[in-house]
Formats: structure tokens, C-alpha cells, sequence
């Protein structure tokens, strides 16, 4: 196998591996929201969080910068793709912080809590689901 070929490999294999991460990190969301919320379901959440936004930025490529592979899995597309996608992640927190500042008006038993982890897992599960499809999109 040529480098080209293990580097679209890999991509379209990140790109899977963000999908589900997306959806893991949505069902751990509900699984806190729900009552279920005990220590190791919201340490379970913030790492999941905290490793979504690790895989967006381009970590192997600083670790390994002379390998020929990650050159080619983080090429000029790919940036595009990475700071769209952080775009789409800050407006989708940007939309539902102003939606549960709306709500709050009208429920004041909104906690700051639930409010922040909301956010957040709606930036973080927005913008790893639109790079991941915009890579996708790109391997075709």
C-alpha cells in the first residue's frame, strides 16, 4: 500500500470513529440528564468531551510532523474542513445558550449546570459530526 492509500484509509476511519463518538457522547449526555447522573457517568462525559476536542486538533501531525502519512491526513482540505467544523461547533453553543437563556424566563428552575453541560456537548458534538462528515464527503 502506497502512503496516499493508508492516508485515505485512516481518514475515512476517523471520520467513522467521529460519527461515533458523536452519538456515544449524546447517549452518556442523556444518561446524566436523566437522574442516572452519577460520578463515573459525568467523569465518563467530560472525558469523552475533553477527548472530542483533543481528536480536532492535529495532535499526531505534531507528534509525528516528518511522517509522509500524517502530512497527507492533515493536507490543506483537511484545515479547511477543521476550521469549518469549529465554526459550525461555536455557533451550534452560541444557538443553545441563547435558546436556554429564552427558556429560562420562562422555567427558572433551569440549573447553571445542566445549562453548561448542554452547551457544550452540543459545540463539541456539532462541530466533530460536521468534520466528520466533511471528510467523508471529501474521500469520495
Amino acid at each position: 500500500m502506497t502512503a496516499v492509500e493508508v492516508a485515505e484509509r485512516r481518514a475515512r476511519y476517523r471520520a467513522f470513529g467521529f460519527l461515533f463518538l458523536a452519538a456515544l457522547t449524546c447517549a452518556v449526555m442523556v444518561f446524566v440528564r436523566t437522574g442516572r447522573g452519577t460520578d463515573f457517568t459525568q467523569g465518563l462525559w467530560l472525558g469523552l468531551l475533553v477527548g472530542c476536542a483533543l481528536n480536532l486538533m492535529p495532535i499526531k501531525r505534531w507528534l509525528r510532523p516528518r511522517s509522509e502519512v500524517m502530512r497527507l491526513l492533515d493536507d490543506e482540505g483537511t484545515r479547511a474542513n477543521r476550521q469549518l467544523s469549529c465554526t459550525v461547533g461555536f455557533w451550534a453553543a452560541i444557538i443553545v445558550a441563547l435558546i436556554f437563556q429564552l427558556a429560562s424566563h420562562f422555567d427558572p428552575t433551569i440549573a447553571a449546570e445542566e445549562v453548561g453541560q448542554l452547551v457544550a456537548t452540543a459545540g463539541i458534538v456539532c462541530a466533530i459530526t460536521a468534520f466528520a462528515l466533511l471528510e467523508l464527503r471529501a474521500a469520495r
